[in-house]
């Protein structure tokens, strides 16, 4: 079923250029190991409820309540896209073909919530993006409600929402779940520094793959992106949704070209077998995906085309 068909759901509010001469993305680390295929899922349907504004939007993942929450948007010239390293033609040509603009590239930041407590991703915390703590107004939802925030990876768009701008702990009452692998590599980016001191005695880590870290709640080890980056995978009942975090990035080049260089990935060959991998794991079962970077609310599962792969929206 066609969920932004049946929610009629507007584009993305907030778009935060990051050009020449302004905000750009920041250089990525380096180092890693490899990755392990994901757990063969059901496949899932995940259902929509309402759009409670346009930086919000609430689905269903079996008796689940979601929300997928805007927290802004990277805009930046394809030259200076992650994407970089290809030959430019070669990207440009690849937007054309979809339709998009070519010229510049945009990609989405949105954390997903589940039954008003439990958090994936922070966003930015502040420029060039930031937008979290006014959706989670609009949802009706206070800091305090958060319980469990699950970190993906320790990229600055995904672990800034962690900390205020005074460097206090933005969700006070919330335990912060990352990888083993991931929080050892966290400790040591000094870029990170005022975060892990602010939010250390919250961190509970676990280890790549763990089942049930909370009820219905798997890991996925997706490492290649950075050290200890993690998928998870949420179930209830028959229906599952994948929140891939970085393993992808771009709904057209990252699906369609998935062994195209992102220039944030630490270990670019894991990186690449790790996508590829899951690329065709998600096109055989047709699991229901949450994609952090892909245009709001990045809903949708994964299809084979006659070159590869294609995002399809749900």
């Amino acid at each position: 079923m066609n969920l932004l068909t049946k929610l009629s759901v507007s584009a993305l509010a907030l778009s935060v250029v990051a050009c020449a001469g302004e905000e750009t993305l920041p250089p990525a680390p380096e180092a890693v190991v490899e990755a392990e295929p994901a757990a063969e899922p059901a496949v899932a349907e995940a259902e929509a409820s309402e759009v409670m504004s346009d930086d919000v939007l609430a689905f269903e993942i079996g008796e689940i309540n979601a929300l997928a929450l805007t927290d802004g948007q990277f805009t930046m010239p394809v030259d200076q896209s992650p994407f970089g390293a290809q030959p430019l033609e070669d990207v440009v040509e690849a937007l054309d073909e979809a339709g998009l603009e070519s010229d510049t590239l945009s990609l989405s930041l949105h954390p997903m919530l589940l039954d008003g407590t439990i958090l994936f991703d922070t966003g930015t915390g502040g420029p060039p993006a930031g937008g979290l703590m006014t959706s989670l107004s609009d949802a009706g939802v206070e800091p305090a409600d958060i319980t469990d925030i699950f970190i993906s990876h320790s990229h600055f768009d995904h672990v800034g929402g962690l900390i205020t701008s005074e460097g206090e702990p933005a969700f006070p009452n919330a335990t912060v779940r990352m990888s083993v692998e991931e929080w050892d590599f966290m400790q040591t980016n000094e870029e990170q520094a005022a975060i892990v001191a602010a939010v250390s005695p919250m961190v509970e880590t676990f280890e790549a793959g763990t089942a049930d870290i909370l009820p219905g709640i798997t890991s996925l080890d997706t490492h290649g992106h950075t050290p200890g980056h993690s998928g998870f995978r949420i179930t209830s009942g028959e229906e599952t949704l994948l929140y891939v975090g970085d393993s992808m990035h771009h709904f057209v080049l990252s699906v369609g070209h998935p062994g195209w260089t992102i220039a944030f990935d630490m270990n670019e060959p894991v990186a690449r077998e790790s996508r590829e991998a899951l690329l065709a794991e998600l096109a055989e079962t047709g699991e229901t995906i949450f994609a952090y970077h892909f245009p709001f609310p990045g809903i949708g599962h994964i299809e084979t085309s006659d070159d590869g792969f294609v995002f399809v929206e749900d």
